[in-house]
């Protein structure tokens, strides 16, 4: 097994993982500490270093503003129940890597993992992940942790006048993951990886994380394949608000310079020598008031759009996908709570002249149909952003897999919530609190195996880990709209046509393409 690996910038010693024939390398530097004159800048390359570097800890947790484990909250107790374990730190750009290689020449296929959070907390080695017992299905599986919230994407003026031409404006966090992309193409050959066989993979914002990496030119021709999960960002032109859009430079330079005089801040100079948990102090009080996110902005370079104009204008890898959703995933922001015949009816102005065409084919007469319509497949935000991706980019002939996960979780709040599906991806239920029981570790095996399958072939067809044929799950079109439904077992299903789902595409198109 390899134990000792020598990357770019000298040697690392791993350590023999709970699974025998797997070896665990924990707190990888793919950059340099983003501290000090670091501290909102783009991430630079880590430095070499003398002698042998045991890799046998996790690294510190990216700053976030609420400690995960410090809430007793539905996620606290889900996915964060030992967080309060670990610290926190600005110094943060590390990879544990799981592989299960003999030698350097295995030329293992490569699974990258973003984690979610809304890119305000999360952190890589999360309970609910176990990359060893994906890695025994003969992937090499790498985690990333990335700056994240008001270090990994505040946006200001002073940060904007002191970048040189033509290099990235904030998002720091997105370049810190295309970083560790970059760091992971030209060093896994030592942990006995095939370069030329990446697949990125990402859940909640981690997914929004793997559009933009995939949609970004910084990132040509060095990813094979992605998995998107729970967050397909979908606009259809339509919508009163969007998960899916983003504020512009301008827009997030003016919210970062608002929030510094807001907690006594008069300069991005004086932000910088402020103590990174000081920061975060005064980010909680000053969010008693005002809930300040910082999320993602077009900088014209790394984010040069949303992804939903890059979508419909056919700028994203071409490259093979699985995307999904979670049935229980929330409702739409298009509406607030439920919504009654007549508020349908008013919305339904905002089609103009195509209103009388969007009314026939929504065919809704009262409020029980209209609220059920906002529920469903045509405008469910999860649902209708996650089909409606697939009916758009096969139709521009990428092979799109899809899949909804609608599995019965037992115990508390079950369901299949937001984030359910990561037990079985990972194959890790019996980390949880959960009663999971024998059909829920099979399933588990399965969705695992489809998974792996994936990132070896850029197909999830196959056999499961005992050698058992899988269900065949074909990749969805506009002419057979294929769905694999995670259920009490894996169940292909063809979808039936949706008339407004097509309806509000024909809509996006007119509205986001670009024109000539």
């Amino acid at each position: 097994m390899l134990r000792k690996v020598k990357v770019k910038n000298g040697l690392l010693q791993g350590m023999t993982g709970k699974d025998p024939r797997i070896t665990v390398f924990r707190g990888v530097p793919y950059a340099k500490p983003p501290v000090g004159e670091l501290r909102w800048k783009a991430p630079q390359p880590a430095e070499d270093w003398e002698g042998v570097r045991k890799c046998y800890e996790y690294a510190d947790m990216a700053m976030m503003r609420v400690h995960p484990g410090m809430d007793d909250d539905f996620y606290t107790k889900e996915l964060h129940p030992v967080a309060a374990e670990y610290k926190m730190s600005e110094d943060c750009l590390y990879l544990n890597i799981f592989t299960p290689a003999k030698t350097t020449e295995d030329n293992i296929p490569v699974f990258v993992y973003i984690h979610g959070g809304g890119l305000q907390d999360g952190y890589s080695y999360e309970v609910e992940f176990d990359p060893e017992r994906v890695a025994r299905r003969g992937v090499i599986v790498v985690m990333v942790a990335y700056r994240l919230g008001l270090f990994g994407f505040l946006a200001h003026p002073e940060i904007t006048a002191r970048t040189p031409e033509g290099e990235v404006i904030s998002n720091f966090g997105m370049q810190d993951q295309s970083m560790a992309i970059h760091w992971v193409y030209d060093n896994i050959r030592a942990f006995g990886g095939d370069p030329d066989n990446i697949v990125i993979c990402g859940q909640s914002a981690g997914a929004r994380s793997v559009q933009a990496q995939i949609c970004t030119p910084l990132n040509d021709g060095l990813i094979k394949g992605a998995i998107i999960q729970s967050a397909v960002s979908m606009m259809f032109g339509d919508e009163d608000q969007s998960m899916a859009a983003i504020p512009s430079l301008q827009e997030a330079e003016k919210y970062g310079a608002d929030f510094l005089q807001t907690i006594g801040i008069d300069s991005l100079e004086e932000a910088e020598k402020t103590d990174a948990h000081e920061l975060m102090r005064r980010l909680d009080k000053a969010s008693e008031k005002t809930r300040y996110v910082f999320g993602l902005c077009t900088d014209g370079r790394f984010v040069r759009e949303s992804a939903p104009s890059a979508y419909y204008n056919n700028r994203v890898a071409d490259i093979p996908l699985i995307v999904g959703v979670c049935q229980g995933e929330t409702q739409s922001p298009f509406i607030k709570g439920s919504l009654n015949y007549q508020e349908f009816l008013q919305k339904a102005k905002k089609y103009g002249d195509r209103e009388a065409e969007f009314l026939r084919l929504a065919e809704v007469t009262n409020d029980e149909e209209a609220d059920a319509l906002m529920a469903g497949d045509a405008f469910n935000n999860f649902l209708a952003g996650t089909r409606g991706f697939c009916e758009l980019r096969s139709s521009m002939g990428q092979k799109v897999y899809y899949y909804i996960f609608d599995h019965d979780i037992p115990g508390d709040d079950a369901g299949s919530f937001h984030g359910s599906d990561l037990w079985f991806m990972f194959d890790s239920l019996g980390n949880s609190w959960r009663p999971f029981e024998g059909k829920h570790y099979d399933l588990a095996r399965q969705v695992t195996s489809y998974w792996t399958n994936f990132v070896k072939y850029k197909d999830p067809n196959g056999t499961d880990y005992n050698g058992n044929p899988l269900p065949l799950w074909e990749p969805y079109s506009r002419d057979k709209k294929a769905v694999m439904k995670f259920l009490d077992a894996p169940v292909p299903e063809i979808l039936e046509e949706c008339p407004v789902l097509d309806f509000r595409l024909s809509w996006g198109k007119e509205k986001l393409t670009d024109k000539e």
